[in-house]
């Protein structure tokens, strides 16, 4: 049984492309305008967020504590 169709044509996907667009460079991260976040300014807002997370549920424990007449 022969396949219903021959691949007369040799696969592109296998050889690289010149006018295939390059990946970027790893460990560099741009954001919506374009600029380069750098490696601390992704630190600093991680710990500004879980700081942030941990604030509120604190206050909000603490605000539960207050109401409970218990």
């Amino acid at each position: 049984m022969e396949p219903a169709r021959k691949f007369d044509q040799p696969r592109t996907w296998d050889s690289p492309s010149s006018i295939a667009p390059k990946p970027p460079q790893p460990g560099r991260i741009f954001g919506e305008s374009g600029r380069e976040i750098q490696p601390w300014e992704i630190t600093a807002g991680k710990i500004i967020f879980y700081l942030t997370v941990a604030t509120a549920l604190w206050f909000f424990y603490w605000l539960n504590g207050i109401q409970c007449p218990c």
